[in-house]
């Protein structure tokens, strides 16, 4: 393995330990939410989005946190808090219990979040920071489909308690992983003295356009879509049949999520080196953002539902595309910003259109009962990001070869 491959691995699969109580409970708290303790289903809403709503002002200390401290005791904090939250489970009784853990993985989640990126800036360089943010990011998604997949199995036999004590156990797995293979090559003293030598502004064009970028391939991918993907399923029927499978409609979402998730790992990579090449990410970043645009606008549509899938499967690969490259557009600004300050606003982004995707979703729905709208809505914002990002690239071409001139 590359030497500076070897920290982001390291980082992505303590973070996808970690991952392995969080996505369980998705599965396994709507079913078993008597045996959590909990007096009704709405409270189970509330437990599972409350620590997306944390990070919301969580991530800028978080960011202030890594400028002080080093990666190496940031990573380790948080498998250490990600470990006792998931072990928490297995015991906690009652709502507010439980919101007091889902509120610790948020802290937690932003720790790793950030310390994650923050790894892929600093071992990364121009020759391959999209395919080690494409390696990062499908590596740690495995383990929100094997907390899945495993949690719904394994609680029938286990029990919530039993399943959490596990999962949370071998969250604990990462603290060695951390303590032993990742070196950090800067302590948080050292990059806030540097940052504040360079006396760089966050607030440029180009990182604005990233947080933006940020923000709505966050709010339609994490938010909308995979909120209102059940929705949509459910206007072919309550139970379909594809192939000679039949499946509900919630089923149906989980496969099509499953499939992204498990072809992330080597399809990110792949777009990932693609946008490392000599044209670099924007003429790939456009043409993902389009192609994901036509998608989201006959997603919706009562297509067959066969042909339904492979648009569906469409946008999904579309959505890998631009998750991979909008990360590794904000850690090629976090080079020459304060990195831990820089990627911290940039998850504040993504994490606040991740919570207004389901809010805005529901809205469309509950007003006009349909998704057209707020789909196409979806797709023009894109095509105006990709105008925006050929803008920016041809206005810092145009630049460039002036001063060359000069």
């Amino acid at each position: 393995m590359e030497k500076n491959k070897k920290p982001v691995v390291v980082i992505s699969i303590a973070t996808a330990l970690c991952l392995l109580g969080d996505s369980m409970l998705y599965i396994v708290l709507p079913i078993y939410w008597r045996e959590a303790g909990l007096l009704s289903l709405w409270e189970v809403g509330i437990i599972l989005s409350v620590n997306r709503f944390v990070r919301l002002p969580l991530n800028p200390l978080v960011g202030w946190l890594y400028q002080r401290i080093s990666l190496r005791t940031g990573l380790f904090l948080a498998v250490g808090l990600g470990s006792l939250t998931t072990i928490g489970y297995g015991f906690a009784q009652g709502l507010v219990a439980w919101i007091a853990l889902r509120t610790l993985w948020g802290a937690a989640w932003s720790l790793l979040r950030i310390g994650g990126l923050s790894a892929v800036a600093q071992r990364a360089d121009d020759s391959n920071r999209g395919e080690m943010m494409g390696l990062y990011n499908g590596l740690y998604r495995l383990g929100s489909l094997v907390g899945m997949l495993m949690g719904g199995v394994l609680v029938a036999l286990l029990h919530l308690k039993g399943v959490s004590i596990l999962f949370g156990c071998m969250s604990l797995l990462g603290i060695p992983l951390v303590l032993r293979y990742f070196i950090d090559l800067t302590n948080g003293t050292h990059r806030t003295k540097k940052s504040e030598k360079s006396g760089r502004s966050t607030w440029n064009k180009r990182m604005l356009l990233v947080l933006f970028s940020g923000f709505f391939v966050s709010l339609v991918f994490q938010g909308v879509l995979t909120s209102t993907l059940s929705y949509i399923i459910q206007k072919h029927g309550q139970e379909i049949s594809l192939l000679g499978i039949v499946l509900a409609a919630s089923a149906w979402s989980g496969v099509l999520q499953a499939a992204r998730w498990t072809w992330e790992p080597f399809l990110g990579v792949w777009f990932g080196r693609l946008s490392d090449g000599s044209r670099g990410r924007i003429p790939l970043y456009s043409g993902s953002l389009l192609a994901a645009a036509i998608g989201l606008v006959l997603l919706p549509l009562p297509l067959p539902f066969a042909f339904w899938v492979v648009v569906a499967l469409f946008v999904q690969v579309g959505a890998t595309s631009l998750t991979t490259i909008t990360d590794a557009l904000a850690t090629d600004e976090a080079r020459h910003l304060p990195k831990a300050s820089t990627l911290a606003l940039y998850s504040l982004a993504q994490d606040f259109g991740a919570a207004l995707g389901p809010i805005t979703g529901y809205l469309f729905i509950e007003w006009s009962d349909t998704l057209h709208f707020l789909y196409i809505i979806s797709a023009v914002l894109f095509l105006g990001i990709a105008w925006c990002w050929r803008r920016v690239t041809r206005k810092d071409l145009v630049q460039k070869h002036d001063a060359v001139s000069v």
